[in-house]
């Protein structure tokens, strides 16, 4: 049985050839800076003459030595070619040059030759192009500009045909190892999947819930499904989906949830269907502050040893993971990255590279600012995934949350306060910024007849084209900050500052393609201005702003007719200025299309519709209602019509009622009993009369939730209540 990998140029030589250390910055630059060296990239292809092509497709397949049956294609596109002439002494034919392009922020004189990583992309280029036009010798020529002042810096090499395949074959032996683990591994998977049974005796309707799914994957839609807890949602939605990635249905399932407890019903899942017989790698992406082994996280070869020769030890790191665990959690994550000393946080990440499957938040797929670049890259056309988002009745609030943004009055006026002196022009503009939020307060003060919606009495619409005019002050102050974080840059020899990825990145696949695409992507960022005691907390507070105020402008920018704009007021001078979208439909429809088919499943979606609509779905899209497996003749609903927690009538004489309520209904039954309060604090006060009341109750113990608790405090609050506990 033959094999195909895809894999382009860039993201071999990003994965085999990296090293060095973990920085608190990687790529993932801001969009201007993308632009900005898209265009010079244009600007110096132009200015070559009619001997160069620019934007050369090229592609090569490779078959891995040793293993026959495994065919790897290479490919890319060369930034141009100079065909037949040397670009440095043009009367001269015969020469055929490779030209990469690099942009930087970097001073060009302290690039003193080419990155490694650089001139190893354009090697791949040139090797491709002189096997495919037979030549002899090749030249590779790495072109710098500077995204500061213009300025070129040029490096040239030239390379024999022996010399370059040498190379290549060099490069594709290591790369051998991980395609042959990665088919061989999938070989073993689907086979595993192929013989998978349903662990359990189906409960009535929970075999028509799995038709459903496995039917909606075959069709490439969505299923919005309303389960009843009791239902065997969980497995009912899997299971179909695993047997349909074993039938080459799609590649990779990805698993998301709301919080860390569904993610854990997942794990137990895979957990269960592993007992019987399959084989499947899945990776449970952590947040970095949890998963991180310091006190408090700080990344950088500087703070953390873990960061330092990171990239050294990570890929062996790697391959001993994936070579001896399927499952691949929190604490296997954390066992291996202690074992070689590397970041536990970006081991997950690479993992997921090669996972079967991936559980996580719904930041990984939805947020724009968190997304899994790697698998869900804005302009990345859709993938053989399949996503199945669990308490999906969530997601339309948290939807909301993410494409939403605020600008306040106070803090643009306290960050005003704190880089007026060292940075006047950006005090200057933040200045401007301060007084084109005065229609905020003016909004309270001088309300328009007709023009004011009040909420609570701290809530008022404010026109769209006075927000234009916030919004023009928020543009040059934001081109300020970058002008600042540039200068530093230049200065230190660094690149743009990166945006925070809340959790997400690193190496992204290619379509259809292996799993050891490289694309540094991540969430870390580059230092800002500094200097001075307190270098480290302005340097934060800076970036915090600058990412907060480009947030802005990003939704500002992406407002529709969704959208609605007020003004919050807090306290009696604080102004907050809202762009919320009220409907997040488009935008969670635009991600879920980033795979082959999505489960959306809760045991509280109804009514149906109302959810399909706001979640994306379309017309054609499924939905179902699964009825409960539970016989509605035994449910039993009491009522205490004496008690109420309504806020105004709470009071010792109601909490003594509750806690006698309690009393008599636990009582009668020997067994378990959730209760719920509408607040922490309700909780305390009704505890505290039931065991005034009732101090002589030994037999009954309580398992009481408290505000505030820590990871490990919540675990073990949960984990009273999985089967087999002692309590």
């Amino acid at each position: 049985m033959s094999a195909e990998i895809r894999i382009s140029v860039r993201d071999l030589v990003e994965f085999l050839l990296r090293s060095g250390d973990l920085e608190e910055g990687g790529a993932g630059v801001t969009e201007e800076a993308m632009l900005e060296g898209a265009r010079m990239h244009r600007k110096l292809q132009r200015e070559e003459g009619p001997d160069y092509t620019a934007e050369v497709p090229l592609a090569i397949y490779y078959p891995i030595p040793g293993e026959e049956e495994i065919s790897v294609l290479v490919e890319g596109r060369a930034d141009g070619v100079f065909c037949g002439v040397d670009p440095e002494n043009p009367i001269f034919g015969d020469a055929w040059t490779i030209d990469e392009i690099k942009t930087t922020y970097r001073k060009l004189s302290k690039i003193r030759e080419p990155m490694p990583i650089h001139l190893a992309q354009a090697k791949c280029y040139a090797y491709i192009y002189c096997v495919q036009n037979k030549l002899d010798t090749v030249r590779v020529r790495m072109t710098y500009g500077s995204l500061v002042n213009g300025e070129i810096r040029r490096f040239t090499s030239e390379y024999t045909a022996e010399e370059i395949e040498a190379w290549f074959d060099d490069l594709m032996k290591e790369y051998a190892r991980w395609a042959g683990m990665e088919i061989r591994w999938k070989r073993l998977r689907d086979k595993s999947l192929a013989g998978l049974q349903f662990p359990f005796s189906y409960r009535p309707g929970q075999r028509d819930l799995a038709v459903h799914v496995y039917n909606t994957i075959c069709h490439g839609k969505k299923l919005f499904l309303e389960a009843p807890t009791g239902t065997g949602k969980t497995i009912s939605a899997m299971f179909p989906a695993l047997k349909a990635m074993g039938e080459g249905k799609a590649d990779r399932l990805f698993y998301f949830t709301a919080k860390t407890v569904t993610g854990r019903v997942a794990l137990e899942t895979l957990s269960i269907l592993r007992e019987n017989g399959m084989r499947l790698k899945c990776v449970q992406l952590t947040a970095k502050d949890k998963i991180c082994p310091l006190e408090k996280r700080a990344c950088g070869p500087d703070t953390c040893p873990r960061a330092r020769g990171h990239y050294d030890r990570v890929n062996e790191a790697l391959y001993a993971l994936l070579q001896k665990e399927d499952d691949l959690s929190r604490e296997t994550l954390e066992a291996y990255a202690g074992k070689y000393n590397v970041c536990p946080f970006e081991l997950g990440l690479d993992a997921s590279l090669f996972a079967d499957a991936v559980v996580g938040d719904y930041n990984y797929l939805f947020d724009p600012h968190a997304r899994l670049k790697r698998f869900f890259a804005e302009g990345q056309g859709q993938s053989r995934y399949l996503f199945l988002v669990d308490e999906a009745h969530n997601l339309v609030e948290r939807g909301r949350e993410m494409y939403s943004a605020s600008l306040t009055r106070e803090k643009c006026r306290a960050f005003r306060s704190s880089v007026k002196e060292t940075h006047k022009e950006l005090g200057k503009r933040l200045g401007k910024l301060v007084s084109a939020l005065g229609p905020c307060k003016k909004a309270f003060e001088e309300p328009e007849a007709g023009t004011v919606i009040t909420v609570a009495g701290r809530e008022r619409i404010l026109p769209l084209e006075e927000i234009d005019e916030i919004a023009d002050a928020a543009y040059k102050v934001m081109e300020e900050m970058q002008t600042i974080l540039s200068e530093e840059r230049r200065g230190a020899g660094r690149e743009e500052p990166r945006k925070p990825e809340a959790d997400s990145e690193k190496p992204r696949q290619t379509e259809g393609g292996s799993a050891l695409s490289a694309q540094k992507e991540d969430d870390r960022v580059e230092p800002g201005p500094a200097g001075g005691e307190n270098a480290a907390k302005r340097r934060e507070k800076f970036l915090e702003f600058y990412f907060d105020l480009s947030h802005f402008l990003m939704i500002y920018e992406e407002m529709d007719d969704k959208y609605r704009i007020y003004v919050q007021r807090r306290g009696r001078e604080d102004y907050i200025l809202r762009l919320l979208c009220i409907d997040p439909s488009d935008k969670l429809a635009k991600c879920l299309e980033k795979g082959t088919a999505g489960i959306l499943f809760s045991a509280t979606m109804l009514p149906i519709q109302y959810y399909k609509r706001l979640l994306g779905g379309k017309p054609e899209d499924f939905e179902v209602y699964a009825r409960s497996s539970f016989d509605p003749e035994k449910l039993g609903l009491f009522i205490a019509d004496d008690v109420t927690s309504r806020y105004k009538m709470r009071g010792d004489g109601q909490y003594v009622k509750i806690a006698t309520a309690i009393r008599n209904c636990v009582s009668q039954r020997h067994g378990n009993y959730m209760i719920f309060f509408p607040s922490y604090a309700f909780l305390e006060q009704v505890l505290t009369q039931y065991a005034r009341l009732y101090p002589e109750d030994e037999e009954t113990a309580f398992a009481v939730q408290s505000p505030q608790m820590t990871e490990e405090e919540r675990k073990a609050f949960l984990g009273r209540f999985e089967t087999g506990s002692d309590e």
